[in-house]
């Protein structure tokens, strides 16, 4: 089949030619960026005006408080103004009861309810927003969009392709195309992206004055009172065991950037 076959080596050629465009800070991960910081921040402020939030929460003080700490200590590693200055943030208690966080590019921070059984320290905040802000300075929605875009431009080629062949032919080649992104690229991708945030968060929290051995705690913690999880090979997430020894293995370099707590 050589017109499939060209058509497969234009789309990976393309994705080889794309990659490397950005580097993520610390890391120095060459990665994949098809959309601005801009667009992803413009969606994310519609998304987060239509949350429902408790501005009354007394605990919203707190997620504050640490949250500038923590994004104070990851602008040091911002040369392009991906993280905005501390006064245009805005912090949320969301009311939800799953435990999620989020922190979003232009400045938004969400901490739901659901939470806060599991977080109920300042170290265990720095953990979650350390990690939350990592992945807005690495970018990682506008890589994780670009993906996205990439597999279908793939798709769309499988299809055309295979325009002359039966039915059941392009449908058997578009659904292990289709498996195949989705296990051999994008999952491993959004693992990495986890562990990238862990890194980074593992760092920042240290630098902001809190204590960086609070990490692997929290996360035991964690993986304790959650229920169970598919194998990490199907899981957008590293296993729990993988995420708590990656930390204790970032642990030194997080401490050597210990620094007393900063004021926002």
């Amino acid at each position: 089949m050589p017109k499939l076959k060209l058509s497969l080596q234009l789309f990976l050629g393309s994705l080889v030619f794309l990659t490397g465009c950005e580097t993520v800070p610390v890391t120095g991960r060459s990665q994949l960026i098809m959309v601005s910081n801009s667009q992803v921040a413009s969606m994310a402020a519609g998304e987060f005006s239509k949350m429902s939030k408790l501005p009354n929460d007394p605990r919203l003080e707190q997620i504050r408080r640490v949250g500038l700490k923590i994004v104070m200590a990851a602008r040091r590693d911002d040369p392009h103004g991906l993280l905005p200055p501390a006064n245009q943030w805005e912090f949320a208690v969301i009311n939800d009861k799953s435990p999620n966080a989020f922190a979003m590019p232009g400045g938004k921070i969400g901490f739901n309810v659901g939470m806060f059984p599991y977080a109920s320290t300042d170290d265990d905040i720095a953990v979650i927003l350390g990690h939350e802000v990592a992945h807005v300075l690495s970018q990682h929605s506008s890589e994780r969009i670009s993906q996205a875009l990439l597999m279908q431009v793939g798709a769309v080629a499988v299809d055309e392709a295979t325009k002359n062949q039966s039915a059941r032919t392009r449908q058997a080649w578009l659904t292990g195309f289709g498996l195949g992104a989705q296990l051999g690229v994008l999952l491993p991708f959004s693992r990495s992206h986890e562990s990238e945030a862990d890194h980074l968060g593992l760092i920042f929290m240290s630098r902001a004055g809190y204590h960086p051995e609070a990490a692997p705690l929290f996360w035991q913690r964690f993986s304790a009172a959650s229920a169970t999880k598919p194998p990490e090979f199907f899981s957008t997430h590293p296993a729990d065991e993988t995420r708590i020894r990656q930390l204790q293995v970032w642990m030194n370099e997080a401490k050597a950037q210990s620094k007393p707590a900063l004021k926002p």
